[in-house]
């Protein structure tokens, strides 16, 4: 919780000038005056912090997504193969000067195929993010943020705490060694509380290696009649709830599960989300579903950063 503060604050310090809505998010002033309307074909994020915070989801790919993506990938490399001729005559053309003049032979273009050429990461064509900016509400009485998303149903994965501009990525973390994952289903709106900061436990280099172990210590701290609680600071109380101006409207509170690596596509700081008693856990570099026990399938990651030294 300290770490996140620590980023909201800095980041809001260092913007010049706010960053431009999200056509994703919704505000309780706008509901009120009609300028907004919640589709009951879409999906609703809510989220309350203490402060103002900010973050990012992927939206796991479905069928309408691949299908898009196929689309626009196919597009893409016809044009991409219609200009190699022109590329590669032009290589040919600095290539024959380079080797009159002596001069290193400039590399030569690669001819576009299936399996070297790439578009935009299909990941991202779903992202969705959040905050510091435009509210939903504030609620000067409990001191809480209200943020509300729009967005399409289906599985999404917290990516971690990413500060997102118009077209660019301000700073943030990325939670590429481990996170969780959660429902949206259309016309309802999904209460993710204060879990993503409150959830997770405060402690550092402290892997779990299975619900045993979980086990183990709940039992231990039963027996003290205390609560279950890792070496170090405690997290903040567990909080769920809409605003009054949303009560009335569906509502279910959010189902979380483990998810294993994702790539960092924007070059941020790796680390993982801490573990999350009865969700999460980790053994060594390996995602533990503490639901099950099981090892969560984390896939070959193919956008690997290295830090400039």
């Amino acid at each position: 919780m300290k770490i996140a503060l620590r980023i909201v604050a800095a980041a809001c310090a260092a913007l010049a000038m706010p960053s431009l809505a999200s056509a994703e998010a919704v505000e309780e002033k706008n509901l009120a005056t009609g300028k907004q309307k919640l589709d009951p074909a879409s999906g609703y994020i809510f989220i309350q912090s203490p402060v103002r915070t900010f973050g990012a989801f992927l939206r796991v790919p479905d069928e309408g997504t691949r299908a898009e993506h196929k689309k626009d990938w196919d597009e893409a490399f016809e044009k991409a193969k219609k200009k190699y001729p022109e590329q590669l005559r032009s290589w040919q053309s600095r290539a024959n000067i380079a080797v009159q003049t002596k001069k290193k032979v400039p590399d030569k273009p690669v001819e576009p195929s299936a399996e070297n050429f790439s578009i935009d990461p299909i990941e991202l064509r779903d992202m969705v993010n959040f905050g510091p900016m435009y509210i939903f509400s504030k609620d000067d009485a409990v001191g809480r943020f209200n943020y509300l998303n729009q967005v399409k149903p289906g599985t999404y994965i917290f990516y971690g705490p990413l500060l997102m501009q118009p077209g660019m990525v301000s700073g943030g973390l990325c939670f590429c060694m481990g996170t969780v994952r959660f429902e949206v289903k259309a016309g309802v709106i999904t209460d993710l509380g204060n879990y993503l900061f409150a959830a997770p436990t405060q402690t550092k280099n402290w892997d779990v290696a299975s619900v045993e172990a979980w086990r183990r210590a709940e039992e231990k701290a039963a027996r003290k009649g205390e609560p279950v609680e890792a070496p170090g600071m405690a997290p903040p109380a567990l909080a769920f709830g809409v605003p009054n101006s949303l009560k009335g409207l569906p509502v279910v509170q959010a189902e979380f599960h483990a998810h294993g690596k994702l790539n960092n596509y924007y070059a941020l700081p790796i680390t993982r989300m801490q573990p999350v008693p009865g969700v999460l856990g980790y053994r060594r570099d390996t995602v533990i579903d503490l639901r099950t026990g099981q090892d969560v399938p984390s896939p070959v990651i193919k956008a690997q950063v290295k830090i400039k030294k």
